[in-house]
């Protein structure tokens, strides 16, 4: 009687062993994933600040004016005159978009596929 109970808590201490070195593995292969998330997202980041600075860079007025002064002939640039402005009013009316068109229920905003893309929002 006393070898069967030891056997069975020998194979409880097997599995529990076993149980845990399965834990162990799952926890420092999910740390490791983390760290990668982490480091790609820092990745990311610095590549944001950097795309950020070069846009500032590129937008300058001074930079631009330079640009249009070289490229005036190409260009073709004229000041903007003031009858060249037009109200939201005197803008032509948008075309009809025929029922069912699923491009014209795109641009509706009257999707009426059940098919949803992107990322999913966290309720």
């Amino acid at each position: 009687m006393i070898r069967l109970f030891n056997i069975v808590l020998v194979l409880l201490m097997l599995g529990a062993a076993t149980w845990t070195y399965n834990v162990k593995h799952r926890a420092e292969r999910d740390v490791a994933e983390i760290r990668s998330l982490k480091q790609r997202i820092a990745v990311e980041n610095d590549s944001i600040s950097l795309l950020e600075a070069d846009w500032a860079y590129l937008s300058q007025p001074s930079r631009l004016q330079k640009l249009s002064d070289l490229y005036a002939e190409e260009l073709q640039l004229r000041p903007t005159e003031a009858q060249q402005l037009v109200y939201p009013r005197e803008l032509p009316a948008p075309p009809e978009m025929p029922i069912g068109d699923p491009v014209a229920d795109i641009i509706a905003g009257e999707i009426t596929d059940a098919l949803t893309t992107g990322s999913v929002g966290g309720n």
